[in-house]
């Protein structure tokens, strides 16, 4: 299917650099290709993000985090996104921080978006949960309508729509393959572009796509045709 209008001005939440690609990067460089606008917001620098060395000590958390930081720039260079900004969260205890909301609002008050991308609420990673939790307060608290496009990493997404990402998959795996510091962890790429391949499924005769949930502001704050139980902030947050 193709995008809507409103998605051709968006700002993307990530929990973590590399979730851009794995999760909507072939839709972002398919909106910036066509003259679209796209700003990336990460909510972490990824800073636990290279298993085993999740316990590491604060040294080696700050050096990955520097790594993961200039990582996520290149990928979102090749995206085409025009500005990438980090709100140095906590990577795997966002939901100690329900503030960040604060930020994600001022974010969408200081440009005229239209749409917003978010991981889905059940999206198997606390840190995903988190996130689209924030957004939902940001989102009670902020007067215009907005577009909004669920997306997933961890958990199969009960979507409404597939968009057809032929066109872009190799930018979408080029730019998964800059965050070299995760390639190691997981057979990431593989299981990726396979998802696309199957996701394709859905958009025929395409031969690979991206799902998403997508719906309106008002209708995601009440809950409106919805196909998922209703997230409340103790279940997002995992508190």
């Amino acid at each position: 299917m193709p995008l809507s209008k409103s998605a051709q001005r968006a700002l993307v939440l990530c929990p973590h650099p590399d979730d851009e690609s794995l999760g909507c990067g072939g839709t972002l460089k398919t909106i910036t290709s066509t003259g679209g606008i796209v700003d990336v917001l990460y909510m972490t620098r990824g800073e636990n993000g290279s298993y085993p060395r999740t316990m590491a000590a604060k040294p080696a958390r700050e050096e990955l985090a520097a790594i993961r930081t200039e990582e996520a720039k290149r990928a979102c260079e090749i995206l085409g996104v025009r500005n990438v900004f980090f709100l140095n969260g906590h990577d795997g205890s966002l939901k100690t921080q329900p503030e960040l909301s604060d930020a994600i609002l001022g974010t969408l008050t200081s440009s005229d978006y239209r749409s917003v991308f978010s991981p889905w609420p059940y999206d198997a990673h606390h840190d995903h949960g988190a996130t689209y939790w924030m957004l939902q307060e940001a989102l009670r608290r902020y007067s215009r309508n907005l577009d909004i496009w669920l997306y997933e990493v961890w958990a199969p997404l009960p979507h409404n729509i597939c968009i057809a990402i032929d066109k872009t998959i190799e930018a979408k795996m080029t730019a998964f393959r800059t965050h070299e510091s995760q390639l190691s962890n997981l057979n990431y790429a593989e299981a990726f572009y396979g998802l696309a391949k199957y996701r394709s499924l859905f958009c025929p005769p395409a031969q690979f796509a991206e799902a998403f949930f997508n719906c309106e502001r008002t209708a995601l704050l009440n809950h409106e045709n919805v196909p998922w139980p209703q997230v409340t902030r103790q279940l997002a947050m995992g508190t």
